[in-house]
């Protein structure tokens, strides 16, 4: 029997669609939803995951609500200085979950049949067509879209799975801290790179959780080019260090560093 937790849709949504689900599952899962691009052949890597949820993998993840469509509008190509736009094969049939989730008009009027062509997903929150997002709550949303590295799809899921409902949160990549910082946030960030070994960010977590409830500020984990330490405040980096060395960055914090 299929499961419910993953669902092909098509039609035209808004972000509020999304948030409604993620309302509804009160803290008992995550919500991926993900737009597929037709054009893109690196898409090929999020469909081969999807699949393999479909298959039965899903069962294995029980945080976790997926939600994906297809799109086929064209992308930038690499005369762009972006991408290099190649079809890869996906399945286009009109297969909307309407009990999930109710497509929605511009005035937000529930009325299919004003609906273009149903087999293909429109969402405002990735008007480029292409990406995905992971909702780990109403108000925390991290965005993947335009350029993104699609070999990450599968562990940015299961990263944030591993550390749902715990301190540690997210942030989604460089273009994420550059956000972070412009809206003037605190906390500290832990930057690790495509070298950085999944055991050593499994157990640097562990390290951060025996030290929940003492931490002067939240922590957050962020993909980046170099790995290193930072001490954000208001969105100015106080203290930077490179390297992982969690102990010896923490002793550097003092209530004088945040202000207090």
């Amino acid at each position: 029997m299929a499961s419910t937790r993953i669902k092909k849709i098509g039609g035209i949504y808004q972000t509020g669609d999304f948030t409604k689900i993620i309302r509804q599952l009160n803290g008992r899962a995550i919500l991926a939803v993900a737009i597929i691009n037709s054009t893109c052949d690196e898409c090929s890597k999020i469909l081969k995951f999807v699949h393999q949820l479909e298959g039965g993998f899903i069962d294995k993840l029980p945080q976790l609500v997926m939600i994906y469509g297809i799109s086929n509008q064209n992308l930038p190509n690499a005369e762009d200085g972006k991408r290099e736009s190649k079809p890869i094969a996906v399945d286009e049939s009109d297969n909307p979950d309407e009990e999930t989730v109710s497509p929605r008009t511009q005035n937000g009027n529930k009325e299919k049949k004003v609906l273009g062509d149903s087999r293909f997903l429109v969402w405002d929150g990735l008007p480029q067509h292409h990406g995905y997002a992971l909702f780990l709550s109403h108000e925390d949303v991290l965005y993947y879209t335009d350029i993104f590295d699609h070999d990450e799809f599968v562990s940015n899921i299961v990263d944030n799975i591993r550390r749902f409902k715990s301190s540690i949160k997210t942030i989604e990549g460089l273009a994420g801290k550059r956000k972070f910082l412009k809206s003037k946030r605190t906390g500290i960030i832990i930057e690790t790179n495509n070298a950085t070994p999944q055991s050593q960010i499994m157990k640097i977590e562990e390290k951060v959780k025996s030290f929940e409830g003492k931490l002067p500020t939240p922590v957050y984990f962020c993909k980046s080019l170099a790995q290193g330490i930072s001490l954000v405040k208001g969105g100015e980096i106080i203290i930077k260090k490179r390297g992982l060395q969690l102990d010896k960055f923490l002793k550097k914090i003092t209530k004088t560093n945040l202000g207090e």
